[in-house]
């Protein structure tokens, strides 16, 4: 049997919600209970509603828990002052509810199931006896007699209530004609995404007094979830300084968008972006930060990346900048500027960036923090509470989280996949560890066996333990289940080797002509992924000459358009990997991914291409060149042919250990002296080769090595 949800928002009367809730929380209903949702707009502010129940078994109801006011009027009164209050909030329910076609009866204008309110209190008014009055003994056989709700409008009224037009997409495809082309199979799929699941409406509602952690997969909703929760904690409190922050400078219009979509989807207005923020975490000389911002409120001026890059190297530029404000902000009394801050990728930030947020955000630290569990496979955990925003003078973290029974959720994790398919997602994962590699070999594993169960996979043979062979599969519960309905694997999944790179800028460009031509695809459908960051521009200029010969219009993000918009209309957008994350697309071309084959850094490399195949929702196609890509179409191959399931030995602990030795990131350093020793090498051989040297001349064990090495 289902259990009802129950989902905290903000909470006008906390013990009439106790009492609510006890009664409630128990029910094996199908529906949800929203406390302090939804928002209302009126003409001077905005008001929420106390709860709203909504289940198959007893309809529409909302729950009026302000009654306060009323138990004080005079005898004969409060029966009037009930009524007025029930007729007000039914009133803009259905104001509400009778937007949304699929709500009404055939009239146009009448809902098509009622809607009941029910004033809640805790104990009996003396001589008042009304049937749409409750308390926690009666409730049950007050909503006992009310209606079921016709199944037929479950879906679009947890749209209606949850307020999610905003994911619907904004293309309306009307190009699209053909049943079975590839722009009617992405209509299919946007128009699936329509109401949250139920871990989704618990981390986009739901606002603790304190810290609150959300975790999930690539494509689980973490972006839209942090954009909603700011708009829901705006639309209730006006007046507090709410700051979404971000690493990935491309997000930054994504989120304005949806924030302002979904809270004028509440309240009918436009935010107020003085008081809701959204701000880089680094900032610029032309557009402020977190950093900067709160650099500017410590009185000192914030480093600029160049200068930081300078002082404290370029991968750990932000981590020095954050941990020199955060020992100068301790030496000062300062003062607090932020109410909430909302992070997005917090996998992608320092600890010293945490500790500065921490010390710059109000009690009781109403810090949201959304990660990605899979973005660096290598360290399949975030750092603990007390690393990332340390301790306190007893030793003790200074920020804990915990799950209580009846109250806001601080940790949450969003176990659905909805951007990718499931075996794509499988395939990813399998490249990015390299479970294929053959004879042992792996690029990274997870430590923790059991992680695997976290982010949704189970075992269908074998055992799921270190030195075991195990055999792996998306469990069915964890994705969504539409991408069936349209695509098979083998539609949505292709590698193909090149034998040098103008042959595949060329089959690009071809390719991206026929599915524009044919399929009945936009080019802002596209996004062209380029793991080898470096050689990006050049490219990208390569492949942006082929389309131009077929008139296709292109930009590289950050290059030849804004570093700020990935997607632009009649327009195929190209970017580095790291401009990617944090970016969809339906149709994804991987670009040189025999990069991601090859020299130094295989985990980091293996990263890239997990990161490049997860931005596509559809679509994957996986280009290279030369025999490097080659190997790596052959690991796609054996994924494929075990149905996109991963089959491996599990190495032991020891293996893994030498695993994170073995492919850990060199330093520049390292990196230079590897390739010295290269270029020595190469020059030995060269010499062996036009027979200056004799293998003989050599040491007897460097001469034995070569000739094993030569066979």
């Amino acid at each position: 049997m289902a259990r009802l949800d129950i989902v905290f928002g903000k909470k006008t009367n906390p013990v009439a919600v106790e009492l609510l809730v006890s009664v409630l929380i128990e029910q094996e209903w199908n529906g949800t209970l929203y406390v302090g949702y939804p928002v209302f707009a009126s003409e001077d502010n905005s008001s929420v509603t106390d709860a709203l129940l909504t289940c198959q078994e007893h309809g529409v109801v909302i729950f009026d828990l302000t009654t306060e006011n009323i138990i004080e009027l005079e005898e004969g009164a409060i029966e009037s002052a009930i009524s007025y209050r029930q007729r007000e909030l039914r009133r803009k329910l259905n104001s509400r509810l009778v937007a949304y076609e699929d709500l009404v009866q055939e009239d146009g204008i009448s809902l098509g199931f009622p809607i009941n309110v029910i004033t809640f209190i805790p104990q009996p008014i003396p001589n008042v006896e009304l049937a749409t009055l409750a308390t926690p003994d009666s409730l049950l056989d007050r909503l006992q007699p009310l209606p079921p709700l016709n199944p037929h409008y479950v879906k679009p009224l947890n749209a209606a209530v949850q307020k999610t037009a905003a994911l619907k997409p904004k293309k309306k495809r009307l190009n699209v004609r053909n049943t079975d082309s590839m722009g009617a199979a992405i209509k299919h799929l946007e128009s699936q995404i329509a109401n949250l699941d139920r871990w989704q409406k618990n981390a986009a509602i739901e606002s603790p007094e304190g810290p609150q952690r959300i975790r999930g997969l690539a494509g689980s909703g973490k972006t839209i979830i942090l954009a909603m929760k700011a708009a829901y904690l705006h639309a209730n409190d006006p007046e507090a300084k709410i700051v979404v922050t971000f690493n990935t400078r491309s997000l930054y219009q994504q989120f304005k968008n949806l924030i302002r979509r979904f809270y004028f989807d509440q309240v009918s207005d436009d935010p107020n972006w003085d008081k809701l923020q959204i701000l880089h975490a680094w900032g610029s000389e032309s557009s402020a930060g977190v950093y900067s911002t709160i650099s500017a409120q410590a009185g000192t001026t914030p480093i600029p990346f160049g200068a930081a890059r300078y002082r404290f190297g370029y991968t750990d530029a932000f981590k020095g900048v954050c941990t020199e404000l955060v020992s100068h902000i301790k030496k000062l009394e300062f003062k607090p500027v932020f109410d909430y801050v909302l992070v997005d990728e917090a996998q992608d930030f320092p600890a010293a960036f945490f500790q500065l947020i921490y010390l710059a955000t109000k009690a009781p630290k109403k810090i949201v923090w959304a990660y990605d569990e899979l973005q660096n496979l290598g360290d399949s955990t975030m750092p603990t509470l007390d690393e990332l925003f340390g301790v306190g003078d007893d030793g003790n973290p200074v920020v804990e989280i915990n799950n209580i029974d009846g109250q806001p959720k601080q940790d949450i994790l969003l176990p659905v996949c909805y951007r990718n398919p499931p075996w794509l997602l499988t395939l990813a994962l399998g490249l990015g560890l390299g479970i294929k590699l053959g004879n042992g070999k792996f690029a990274q594993m997870f430590r923790d066996p059991d992680f695997w169960r976290e982010i949704g996979y189970e075992c269908t043979h074998g055992q799921l333990e270190l030195g075991k062979h195990v055999r792996l599969k998306r469990s069915a519960d964890r994705s969504a289940p539409f991408f069936g309905d349209v695509l098979t694997p083998a539609q949505s999944v292709s590698w193909h080797v090149f034998g040098d790179f103008p042959s595949q800028a060329e089959w690009i460009a071809n390719d991206i002509q026929k599915v524009t031509t044919t399929q009945e695809l936009d080019l802002s459908d596209i996004l062209i992924v380029i793991p080898d960051s470096l050689g990006a521009s050049k490219i990208g200029i390569a492949i942006t000459a082929q389309l131009s010969q077929r008139n296709i219009n292109s930009h590289l993000i950050g290059v030849t358009g804004s570093r700020d918009v990935v997607f632009v209309d009649d327009s195929v957008a190209m970017c580095s990997i790291y401009r990617a994350k944090g970016n969809e697309a339906p149709l994804v071309y991987v670009v040189s991914s025999e990069f991601c084959n090859a020299g130094f850094d295989l985990s980091k490399k293996r990263n890239i291409l997990f990161t490049a195949l997860t931005r596509a929702k559809a679509w994957v196609r996986i280009c290279g060149v030369g025999t490097s890509m080659q190997t790596l179409a052959s690991e796609m191959a054996a994924i494929a042919n075990d149905n996109f399931e991963l089959d491996f030995n599990y190495p032991t602990q020891k293996q893994i250990e030498q695993l994170r030795s073995a492919y850990k990131e060199r330093t520049s350093k390292e990196k230079r002296n590897v390739q010295k020793e290269i270029k020595s090498a190469q020059k030995l051989l060269q010499r062996l080769a036009d027979g200056e040297l004799d293998l003989g001349e050599l040491p007897e064990d460097l001469a034995d090595l070569l000739r094993k090495a030569l066979k």
